[in-house]
């Protein structure tokens, strides 16, 4: 009898679907993290700061879901054009992307000064009442952002470099 292993072109539905929530919440909350600045004192700045708390605090769990789930997920090979050394050093990029995100989502979470209320519904206390503290992880949040935007610019610089050179693959496998 002959069987045949199935080797998957894309990831699976729930990866995919993990994979663009937290791109989207990712990218609207490090956007707006840097235009709150700019509406400090104004009407909005609170409105879009709960906003802001609120994505992330329901993003860390989506995170650790995706995190978690890509242990339990069919694996999707790289095309051939990514071997190698290239390889290994994607593989790191992505592994230094999921820590980064992390730490963002955490120290955010740290940094608090204040309780708020989920999406203006749930209380949330702030889990440290110590200013130092909530301090030193706004620089974590701080720095953390800084380095979660330069890899993240990487990563739609590199798909979008091989989606225009004809390599449609690694876009395909998150499609």
């Amino acid at each position: 009898m002959q069987t045949s292993l199935v080797i998957a072109k894309r990831y699976d539905r729930f990866s995919r679907l993990l994979h663009w929530v937290v791109a989207a919440v990712i990218i609207y909350a490090m956007c707006m993290g840097y235009i709150l600045h700019a509406l400090e004192g104004t009407r909005w700045f609170t409105f879009f700061s709960v906003l802001n708390m609120s994505l992330g605090t329901i993003a860390t769990p989506i995170m650790m879901v995706r995190f978690v789930w890509r242990f339990f997920r069919p694996s999707v090979p790289y095309p051939a054009t990514v071997a190698g050394r290239k390889k290994q050093l994607v593989v790191f990029i992505h592994e230094l992307f999921y820590l980064t995100i992390m730490v963002v989502l955490v120290s955010g979470f740290l940094m608090l000064q204040k309780d708020y209320n989920l999406f203006g519904l749930v209380p949330v206390s702030r889990p440290i009442a110590i200013a130092e503290v909530n301090a030193f992880f706004f620089q974590v949040h701080r720095y953390s952002c800084i380095l979660l935007g330069v890899i993240l610019l990487g990563h739609v610089a590199a798909v979008l470099k091989y989606t225009f050179s004809g390599q449609r693959e690694i876009l395909q496998r998150m499609l």
